[in-house]
């Protein structure tokens, strides 16, 4: 999303309050049983106050057995019918395993990256996924391809690696300011999680 926001959705008609913010993760929610994610927001009705509030549908995403998943809201242009569009990510361990590098373009522009000796090219809205390296300290660099200027290098940043954990990169444009109306470089949002391996030998996120 482009900025800290509180949204809403329904399990079994009960309301659930979600607050959502850029490039970070909320706490886990139980999903819908059917599947079907309606996100709305509720603003007072101009008429009578006392009247329930308006329902404002946000965006709509729907899930398949499984999971966890993530759900990611992106803004959509003005005059669309639905404010944000949704990308849905299977966050399970058989989808995105221990010692793995997740990167999400969360950029309007084209990225290219190279992580742990791999590139990966990325359109907005796009992700790919690279093994850790051997190695305990790794390099990330990203080039974005600007309309005007082409390919620039936008970032360059070490990056941790360990056993047992796995990494979502969310790679976002810098917000223009008015001391930097149009700033070329590029932010990456790191989610770090640690991988358990109980008695059973069965994996499971902590």
């Amino acid at each position: 999303m482009a900025s800290f926001e509180t949204v809403l959705f329904d399990i079994d008609k009960e309301p659930v309050v979600l607050r959502t913010s850029l490039g970070s993760f909320s706490r886990l929610y139980p999903a819908p049983k059917s599947g079907e994610v309606v996100f709305y927001k509720e603003t007072p009705n101009p008429e009578d106050p006392n009247l329930p509030p308006i329902k404002t549908t946000l965006a709509e995403a729907k899930l398949s057995d499984g999971g966890p998943y993530i759900i990611l809201l992106i803004r959509n242009p003005e005059g669309s019918i639905l404010e944000y569009k949704t990308v849905v990510m299977d966050h399970s361990l058989e989808k995105f395993p221990a010692n793995t590098y997740r990167v999400y373009n969360f950029s309007k522009r084209q990225l290219a990256v190279q992580l742990a000796g791999k590139n990966l090219l990325l359109n907005t809205a796009e992700s790919g996924s690279i093994p850790y390296p051997e190695t305990s300290k790794t390099w990330l660099k990203v080039a974005a391809n600007d309309q005007d200027e082409g390919w620039l290098v936008v970032r360059s940043a070490p990056q941790t690696t360990g056993n047992n954990y796995r990494t979502t990169l969310f790679l976002v444009d810098i917000p223009p300011s008015k001391r930097d109306p149009n700033p070329l470089g590029i932010i990456d949002r790191e989610m770090r999680e640690r991988i358990r391996t109980d008695d059973q030998g069965r994996q499971y996120v902590r």
